[in-house]
């Protein structure tokens, strides 16, 4: 969801020996990119993901962001083929998702939707616990934890037994709570601001960046220690190293939604458009 709407201190090791970004030279950067879906159906894309047994990306897509049924998720090969357009239909206005033994969670306005990826079914849709929370992403940790952002109300919710409670809210350190990465001991939140919350303590603690960057959208791990990041406003693609030096790596005229970065092939994927044209896409960038 374009809504307006996580200090680390992470190190990855190079040859024995910390890396060290060069201010003007960042670790990663764009070599080349290809465009999916042009003129294909893609309505206002909003977050993609991919399914490692399956070898498929999904897309989710929809109108206004409010209740209804216009809302869907696309299936889409591994190398940007049109698989099915409406693989989920009869959905509001799906934005993030995540992915956790065969089961799609889906953020779906006032819903958490989950989808069975084996069947291609819906096989449950919980509520949210407040009216008009915003649900925006999803974040499952290695054990399976289920965390979901509201923006609407500033926090973070967790699924416990079929039910969505609030976990952690914050109008100041979580204000437009929107992207979301679930670690083993904290859960990172990009949103007005980027912040880390421990998940045994529930303490939230601010990132500082360098330069100064607000709004994000999405946030995806690059694997080394560093993090992909989208913003809303002025919306671009950066690239954060773990300790506080963010690099802009792409920006243009085009909205840049949700992201999934596979790491062994060095590849970030996009959803992207143009509202006032209805140009919708998907950008997969290749990075060295």
């Amino acid at each position: 969801m374009k809504s307006r709407i996580t200090i680390l201190s992470l190190f990855f090791i190079i040859i024995g020996c910390k890396y060290q970004p060069d201010k003007n030279n960042p670790y990663w950067q764009v070599s080349s990119t290809k465009t999916w879906g042009v003129n294909e159906g893609l309505l206002n894309v909003e977050s993609i993901a991919y399914d490692t047994a399956h070898h498929v990306f999904y897309a989710t897509n929809g109108m206004n962001y409010e209740p209804g049924t216009n809302g869907f998720i696309s299936k889409i090969s591994k190398d940007g083929k049109l698989l099915d357009l409406k693989w989920i239909a009869g959905l509001s206005r799906p934005t993030g998702m995540a992915i956790y033994d065969s089961i799609l969670y889906v953020a779906d306005v006032n819903a958490l939707v989950l989808v069975n990826t084996k069947k291609g079914q819906i096989i449950d849709r919980i509520v949210e616990p407040i009216a008009n929370s915003g649900l925006n992403d999803v974040a499952i940790t290695e054990k399976g934890d289920v965390y979901v952002s509201a923006s609407f109300v500033h926090a973070i919710l967790k699924l416990n037994n079929r039910k969505l409670e609030v976990w952690s809210k914050d109008s100041e350190r979580l204000k437009w709570a929107n992207g979301l990465l679930a670690e083993n001991k904290r859960v990172l939140v990009a949103g007005l601001d980027m912040s880390a919350i421990d998940i045994d303590s529930k303490k939230i603690s601010k990132i500082e960046f360098s330069p100064s960057v607000q709004d994000f959208d999405g946030l995806s791990p690059d694997g080394q220690g560093g993090f992909f990041l989208t913003t809303v406003e002025n919306s671009g693609l950066y690239y954060f190293d773990g300790e506080n030096s963010i690099h802009k790596l792409m920006g243009n005229d085009t909205y840049f939604g949700d992201i999934e970065f596979i790491a062994n092939s060095k590849k970030l994927y996009i959803p992207r458009g143009k509202k006032e044209t209805a140009e919708f896409f998907i950008t997969e960038v290749n990075l060295n």
